[in-house]
């Protein structure tokens, strides 16, 4: 009967030992903060073919092969890309981290359904007007007194 009461009272110190031990609260537990991947960065500005997915707020939808992607490529100082309708070219100056401003935008003159000529002519338009630019994510937006007019996504 010792030999029991002992073992017994080696269990019951065990026991009240192991609960004791220092466990952080739930609340101190869930704040921790916990390694993660870090965020991708953005592809670069230069040398990128950037895709249009909204203009002034409004989607950008292609229905290819009829219709093709709207695009820009920045690089060296030119500009390019598809406006729309017809190949686009200019100019653009940037101080490289967030002001951007494009001249002497110019395009073919090819002829096309009213639907993608008034996007290019919209396009154009605001294009002239930007003068600035941030990533979002994986995304560019260029802007336009700090509110994004265009939003690109870059191609892979």
């Amino acid at each position: 009967m010792l030999t029991f009461f002992r073992a017994f009272s080696m269990l019951g110190a065990a026991l009240l030992i192991a609960g004791c031990a220092q466990t952080p609260p739930a609340s101190q537990a869930a704040s921790t903060p916990v390694a993660s991947a870090p965020a991708t960065p953005a592809p670069p500005l230069f040398g990128t073919t950037w895709k249009l997915k909204l203009l002034n707020g409004k989607t950008v939808t292609r229905t290819p092969p009829r219709q093709r992607d709207v695009t820009i490529v920045f690089n060296d100082g030119r500009v390019s890309g598809h406006s729309g309708c017809n190949q686009m070219m200019g100019a653009y100056g940037t101080n490289g981290s967030s002001t951007l401003m494009f001249s002497q935008l110019a395009g073919t003159m090819m002829a096309c359904e009213a639907a993608d000529m008034d996007l290019e002519k919209q396009l154009l338009k605001i294009l002239g007007t930007v003068n600035g630019y941030r990533f979002d994510g994986q995304q560019l937006l260029l802007l336009k007194d700090g509110v994004a007019v265009a939003r690109y996504e870059a191609l892979k």
